[in-house]
């Protein structure tokens, strides 16, 4: 049978973000346990069928995803082939800041062909993929089960990372639901209600640094919460509690500083703003690390399992990829 569900039902529309499928994917759900079934199946479809939990295989066409010993989900790798399908993930990523990917293959660094498709992977002492899941003594708050505020990722890089990719394997979990909010529209937004606020986050610089126990060096950065280009257009958004250092300015106004920065923070996690979302197995969540800040919710280690692997990207990889001359129209 043919089974087809929008995840999002209707364009979802918030202050300068917008959600919406890229494109419907048609997904076949087929059953069967005897031998000459598989065989059938796999002749059909030039496909063999994954017999292992939480496994898939894929032919240059279709993928299979294992549901159960007799079932499989097949679905097309249109966006993996498709230089339609490339362009509007481009598109949405530059101009909205944020897309997601359905169905994705879930075997471990198999977004890799996807993202190859823009570019190479921005490499980081993290190493590529970097495992999102809850280890023993972990070196970043990401690898653990605790809740995320929303923030950027590596804000004390000189350059931090422009694009993030995250590939969910496993999300079985209770809680780690995720969130997303545009920072460009909350500064849009105190640029126009406050801006004495909005003066303080883009003049006064904030020191970010990393404090990694397996790193040797610390690393830190001095940078506003939101940096503007030379025409004054939003460049990034620094925001992250957990990097965050002692403040780094003068005394005479570090009150002012301080309350902005609250204010900041309460906007960036408003209802007006946030958006939540759970992912599933084969979502990419793809976003401009430097406009849309994620986090996430709690979740118990101990009801389930929950894997992502991260991926960076450069902003420039995506401003000059094109499939074609012709389809060059994101610089």
């Amino acid at each position: 049978m043919l089974n087809y569900s929008n995840v999002i039902e209707n364009d979802k529309s918030y202050p300068g973000l917008q959600m919406r499928e890229i494109k419907p994917v048609m997904k076949l759900i087929i059953r069967g346990k005897k031998r000459h079934f598989l065989s059938a199946v796999g002749k059909s479809l030039n496909l063999l069928l994954p017999n292992e939990a939480n496994t898939s295989s894929r032919s240059d066409q279709l993928t299979a995803l294992w549901l159960s010993p007799d079932e499989w989900m097949i679905f097309s790798n249109e966006i993996l082939k498709s230089d339609e399908g490339l362009v509007k993930w481009l598109e949405l990523l530059h101009h909205k800041g944020i897309a997601i990917i359905k169905n994705a293959p879930v075997k471990e660094k198999s977004a890799f062909p996807l993202l190859n498709r823009i570019s190479h992977v921005r490499e980081t002492f993290f190493k590529t993929p970097f495992e999102v899941i809850n280890i023993p003594k972990p070196n970043n708050s990401a690898y653990t089960a605790h809740a995320l505020r929303n923030h950027m990722d590596l804000p004390w890089f000189e350059n931090p990372p422009g694009y993030q990719f995250l590939h969910c394997l496993i999300n079985s979990a209770d809680g780690g639901e995720s969130s997303a909010v545009d920072g460009f529209a909350v500064a849009e937004y105190l640029k126009h209600n406050n801006s004495e606020i909005f003066n303080t986050l883009t003049k006064v610089y904030l020191k970010f640094r990393d404090k990694d126990y397996t790193q040797e060096n610390h690393r830190g950065f001095h940078a506003p919460a939101i940096g503007l280009t030379k025409d004054s257009d939003y460049h990034d958004i620094r925001f992250s509690v957990a990097t965050m250092d002692a403040l780094d300015c003068h005394p005479d106004i570090m009150d002012k500083v301080y309350k902005a920065h609250h204010e900041f923070g309460n906007l960036l996690h408003s209802d007006k703003f946030q958006i939540n979302f759970r992912m599933e197995p084969g979502d990419i969540f793809s976003f401009n690390n430097r406009r849309v800040l994620h986090g996430r919710t709690a979740f118990d280690p101990n009801s389930g399992h929950r894997h992502l692997q991260g991926y960076y990207m450069d902003r420039d990889c995506l401003l000059y990829t094109s499939p074609s001359p012709r389809d060059a129209t994101l610089s």
